[in-house]
């Protein structure tokens, strides 16, 4: 007889670029709390400026307050644009939340940082220490380094609501 397949506690959107999984965590998230489940953690928003650039910044989503993550470096840098105090700042915001034990803890930020075992990677890994599922999203680019550091923990779910929907009943 087949064993079925474990869901993970860590629910891992896959996506490959710009796929609108930035709207979709905000909305499942959003649904939840309308629900009445105790959700927290932080989605990202690219914000566009007048220059070409966009504006990255983290929102709480309990209190909507914003942190700025981004850097101007000025016209034609190619530099990483992520400001580390802002983030360090964003990350309180999780501290928080694993204290307050919600149902579920979204972390919308696998990118650069987390990616070389920094940024928000620690919290999302104390969350899970303490039995709160954590849902994030992943883009491709990142998808061998999300591997190497989490030795490939995760449900990979499709960018779509049933995808995120199956995956929470699942786990409940």
């Amino acid at each position: 007889m087949a064993q079925e397949a474990q869901v993970s506690p860590i629910g891992v959107i896959l996506h490959s670029g710009r796929s609108g999984s930035e709207a979709l965590l905000e909305r499942f998230a959003t649904g939840l709390r309308e629900q009445g489940v105790t959700v927290g953690g932080l989605i990202q928003r690219s914000v566009p400026l007048p220059n070409g650039h966009s504006r990255m910044e983290l929102v709480d989503l309990i209190s909507g307050r914003r942190y700025l993550i981004s850097q101007d470096l000025g016209p034609g840098s190619s530099s990483c644009c992520l400001d580390p105090s802002g983030l360090a700042e964003a990350s309180e915001v999780l501290r928080r939340e694993i204290a307050r034990r919600p149902a579920l803890l979204v972390v919308n930020k696998f990118a650069g940082a987390e990616s070389e075992g920094k940024g928000l990677l620690t919290d999302m890994f104390d969350a899970v220490d303490h039995g709160i599922p954590v849902l994030t999203c992943l883009s491709q680019r990142y998808k061998a380094q999300w591997d190497l550091l989490t030795g490939g923990a995760g449900t990979m779910l499709a960018p779509d609501d049933a995808s995120l929907r199956a995956w929470w009943s699942s786990i409940q």
